[in-house]
Parts: C-alpha cells; sequence; structure tokens
C-alpha cells in the first residue's frame, strides 16, 4: 500500500471535526445549565453570580465559532446559488477554487490579526479576571482557533475540487469513503427515521 497524503488529511479533518462536535455541545450544554442557573437565582433568590453574564457572552462566541467551523466542514456556509444558474456547469470547478482561495486568504489574514488581538488582550487585559483567578483574555483563545480551523476546512476544500476537477472522482471517493460519517451524524439520521 503506498503512502497517500490526502487521506491522512481526510482522516485529520474527521477528527478535528469530531472534537469540535463534542465541544460544541459541551458548551452548548454549560451555556444553557449557566444561563438556567443565573434566572433561579435573579428570581428566587434574588442574586446573581456577578460574573455570569460575561462568561455566557464568552460561551455564545464560543458556540458561534465552533458552529461555524463544522459549517465549513459540511459546505452550509452562505452561497450565493444564483450565480450557478447563470455560470456553465463546466465552470463551476474553476469558480469554486477562485472562491475556495478567496475565502483561504481572507480566514488566514483573519488568523493572524486575531492572533495579535489574543496577544494584546494577554498582555494589557490579563487584570480583568472573569472567576477564581483566570483571566477574561484566556476566553479570546477562539478568535485565532475559530479562524484558523475555517482556513484549514478551506484549504481542505480546495485540495478536494483541485483534485475531482484532475480527474480523481473514484480515487476520491474510496478516499473519503473510511472517515466520512461521524457518530453524530449517524444518532441524527436515526433520530429522523
Amino acid at each position: 500500500m503506498r503512502f497517500n497524503p490526502f487521506k491522512i488529511l481526510f482522516a485529520l479533518d474527521n477528527f478535528l471535526v469530531r472534537i469540535e462536535k463534542f465541544i460544541l455541545i459541551t458548551t452548548l450544554i454549560s451555556l444553557l445549565s449557566f444561563a438556567f442557573l443565573q434566572v433561579v437565582l435573579r428570581n428566587v433568590f434574588d442574586t446573581a453570580i456577578h460574573w455570569g453574564d460575561v462568561f455566557n457572552r464568552m460561551l455564545v462566541i464560543w458556540i458561534g465559532f465552533f458552529a461555524a467551523t463544522i459549517a465549513a466542514k459540511e459546505n452550509r456556509h452562505l452561497s450565493l446559488e444564483v450565480l450557478t444558474k447563470f455560470i456553465p456547469e463546466r465552470a463551476l470547478p474553476v469558480v469554486n477554487i477562485f472562491v475556495q482561495v478567496f475565502v483561504i486568504v481572507v480566514t488566514a489574514i483573519l488568523t493572524k490579526a486575531s492572533c495579535g488581538f489574543f496577544q494584546d488582550q494577554i498582555m494589557f487585559e490579563s487584570s480583568d479576571l472573569l472567576f477564581e483567578g483566570l483571566p477574561k483574555a484566556y476566553f479570546t483563545i477562539i478568535f485565532p482557533i475559530g479562524f484558523g480551523l475555517i482556513c484549514f476546512r478551506y484549504v481542505v476544500k480546495l485540495l478536494e475540487t483541485i483534485y475531482t476537477f484532475a480527474g480523481g472522482d473514484q480515487a476520491y471517493a474510496q478516499l473519503k469513503d473510511d472517515d466520512e460519517v461521524s457518530d453524530f451524524d449517524i444518532s441524527v439520521k436515526m433520530k429522523i427515521k
């Protein structure tokens, strides 16, 4: 059996999306539980956790970024379907390549900028504590992670598009078949039936 870098790349992408889905679900459950606790504390006991609202806002940002990375993996980002009606079908892969390169460039720039933002937050806002001595600035690590994962997803999509455009449709399908369906997808399909 010969070494195939595409197989490793697809396996890494599928492994990362499983981790992201786990973090997304855990963060969503944490957000809902903590928000419910805040409501009970305010309405029943006439008190609240003073850092609770800031913590909930941070969790919402985390949920948004992980949902965006998963949407990038599942190709559920916004797209202009109107353009596909006017572009010949043979030209669609070329258009997809240009769009994917554009997204890669933009998300790479955003990843670099958000790394600088995170470093600035750590340097200048490290005294702003959220709870138990944990600086609020540490929660901004999601910005470079999120943009970096979206950039990675579009690099994988670009390689997929180029590979299939070059005539590797059947070989590509065999490469992806091994790791395509995750546990999360299976459970959703079972619930729908």
